[in-house]
This record gives structure tokens, C-alpha cells and sequence, in this order.
């Protein structure tokens, strides 16, 4: 009988089972998601990856949740579970990866915060300022700016106004994507 089958029940239905029972007695869901990538399961196995990408990111460990929400993707995908696919590319997403397709160079490349931020610098604010007035360390604000310049291409600040496109009354910017 395979790993997964249960005597007489459907091959799902065992993983399923182990899937809850791990969970309600407290178990690693690394260690469940371990388990059930050895079975034939379907929908459980990717469910048992979503939740343990969701626990990782939870503890902010976003390295390791991509990995594994990236690996849920690919096996919702093999299984045609569309609804289980968009949940693992959300919170992948919400992980800091980028979607497919999203332009790495460009004012469209930049995340929201980025945005915001080079946004004010443009404006003449110091990075104090701009930490101060976004609740941010100064070195957060650093951070951002520095990838916002490498994604626009420039290597001052006074590039800034020119190198951004024109505030929309309507809000920041599409994102592509």
C-alpha cells in the first residue's frame, strides 16, 4: 500500500488526516510539510506548504518562506488548484518576492515604500526628516533610497526629481505587475 493511501479510503484522505492531527497537537508544520512531500497527497501537501510559508513569514524568516511558498506555488500548479496558487503567490508576494514579469529597472520597479520615500527625498527632505515623519530608522530610509537609486539608474540625489515621474493628483503610480 502506498505511504499515502489509508486501507479502503482515498489516498488524500490519510494525508489530510496527518496534516490536522500535526497541527492540532502543535507539531512543526516544517516537519508536516516534510512529511506530506513524500506522499502522493494533493491539495493537503500544498495547504501544509501555505501554512508553514504563512508560519515563516509570521517569524519573519522571509528567505526561508519564499522557498517554501514558491515550492507550494509550483505544486498547486502541477495539480491545478488555482485558488491554492493565488493564496501561495499572495503571501510570496507579501514576502518581498516579485511578481512575474515586474520590471527591475524604472520608476515601475520601485515598491511602494520606495516610491514614498525617494518621493520626499526629491522634495529636499533630509533622511531625518523623512525617517521622522514615517516612523522609520534613518537607516530604513537609507536602505530604501539606496535601492530606489540603484533601480532608477542614478547615483545622486539631486537625480532625484528628474529621474522620478510627476506626482498623479489621483496617488502614487501603478505598479506593473
Amino acid at each position: 500500500m502506498p505511504f499515502g493511501a489509508v486501507e479502503g479510503g482515498a489516498p488524500g484522505a490519510w494525508d489530510a488526516a496527518l496534516h490536522v492531527r500535526l497541527r492540532a497537537h502543535g507539531a512543526d508544520l516544517g516537519a508536516a510539510a516534510g512529511l506530506l512531500r513524500g506522499t502522493p497527497g494533493g491539495a493537503e501537501t500544498t495547504a501544509a506548504l501555505i501554512a508553514h510559508g504563512r508560519l515563516l513569514l509570521g517569524f519573519r524568516e522571509r528567505s526561508q518562506a519564499r522557498e517554501v511558498l514558491h515550492e507550494a506555488v509550483e505544486h498547486a500548479e502541477r495539480l491545478g488548484a488555482v485558488r491554492l496558487r493565488g493564496v501561495a503567490e499572495d503571501l510570496l508576494h507579501e514576502g518581498g518576492a516579485r511578481r512575474p514579469g515586474a520590471p527591475r529597472t524604472g520608476p515601475a520597479a520601485l515598491t511602494d515604500s520606495e516610491r514614498r520615500i525617494a518621493g520626499l527625498a526629491a522634495e529636499g527632505r533630509t533622511n531625518a526628516e523623512i525617517a521622522a515623519s514615517l516612523h522609520l530608522a534613518r537607516r530604513t530610509v537609507e536602505t530604501h533610497l539606496t535601492a530606489a537609486y540603484r533601480k532608477l539608474g542614478i547615483t545622486r540625489r539631486t537625480e532625484l526629481p528628474s529621474a522620478l515621474p510627476p506626482p498623479s493628483p489621483c496617488g502614487p503610480p501603478a505598479r506593473a505587475g
